[in-house]
Parts: C-alpha cells; sequence; structure tokens
C-alpha cells in the first residue's frame, strides 16, 4: 500500500497498451512477448471501465497469477495492492485498516476481487505515523484513469514482468472541476 512517486462496461486487458503506462514502464518485457496478457493464465479482467464512487471494481484473473497488484492514480501515484510477505508494511497496512490489501502469497490464490470505490483505502508510509499507525487515504479521490497492473515479480524491483494490465475511469462526483 506503499504511496510513491516512480519511475463500455467491461476493460478486456489488450495486448497494446504501452501509450498508456509511464514511460519508465514502456517495453517492460513480459513473459509472452505481448503486454496485458498473462502468460501464465491469459486472463486479467477489469469491470466496469467507467467507475463512479461507490461502484465496485471487479478484477477477474485466471489462476495461477502473479501475487502483485498496483494500481497507478491519474497523478501518478503507485499504490501497492499485495507487497512481499513477511514485509514490515504487509502488517502495517492491515493494522491501519488498509483494504484491500494483501500479502503476495495471499493475493496469488485469488481468482477475484471486488473493490469499492467508496471504501478502498491505503497508506502512505512515506508520511508520520499517527498514534502508531499510518493515517488511511482514499484509493479512488480524483477524477481519471486508473491503472491496474498485475505482476509475478514484486514493483519494487529493477524489471517487474507486467503480466496484466488494464485501465478504468473514475469520476469523483464531489471533486470541484
Amino acid at each position: 500500500m506503499n504511496r510513491e512517486k516512480t519511475p463500455a462496461n467491461s476493460a478486456q486487458v489488450t495486448t497494446d497498451t504501452n501509450i498508456s503506462l509511464p514511460e519508465e514502464m514502456k517495453n517492460i518485457p513480459t513473459p509472452s512477448g505481448k503486454r496485458g496478457e498473462d502468460k501464465l493464465t491469459g486472463k486479467f479482467v477489469c469491470s466496469p471501465k467507467q467507475l463512479r464512487q461507490g461502484d465496485v471494481l471487479t478484477l477477474t484473473m485466471n489462476k495461477p497469477h502473479g501475487g502483485y497488484l498496483e494500481i497507478i492514480t491519474p497523478t501518478k501515484e503507485y499504490i501497492f495492492i499485495s507487497e512481499l510477505d513477511g514485509y514490515d508494511l504487509v502488517e502495517e497496512s492491515k493494522k491501519a485498516g488498509a483494504n484491500p490489501f494483501y500479502g503476495a502469497s495471499e493475493f496469488a490464490k485469488l481468482d477475484e476481487l471486488k473493490i469499492n470505490t467508496a471504501e478502498a483505502t491505503t497508506v502512505d508510509a512515506e508520511k508520520d505515523k499517527v498514534n502508531g499507525k499510518y493515517q488511511l487515504e482514499k484509493i479512488f479521490s480524483v477524477s481519471g484513469e486508473y491503472k491496474i497492473l498485475l505482476s509475478k515479480d514484486s514493483f519494487e524491483t529493477d524489471d517487474p514482468t507486467i503480466t496484466g494490465q488494464c485501465e478504468v475511469y473514475y469520476t469523483n462526483i464531489n471533486q470541484q472541476q
């Protein structure tokens, strides 16, 4: 759940999505040589493609799949939804009440993940703790395109293998234009 600034009704993963990736993640090789389709499973689907506050985003993944999921916000914040097993941030995020958040081996067992846009929260590990806990921040807060990446490798490695990608557009009806 580490936030970092680092280098229709259904959104089926496509094989030509380099255009929407941040520069530092373009042309990262995937096992299949194609971007977006999980070589292990062939399926990573995000639905619906258009979201508003309170909508539920459903991620569907065939097993086996990688244990790492990341959401890139319109403001280029990188939000980890799963992290290395045993990493302190896993327990700290759960302690703070971040939801959804998983250890990598726990996430790899899922074939579906439902994320309520009104309730999904993360912690910013770069901010100070209050009363010994990280403070929660909403994942879906700013209108714009959110990129969701699936990987068999931790996103904190130099060259994570992206095995699935999709984009959704979130509209914050309360956001001042």
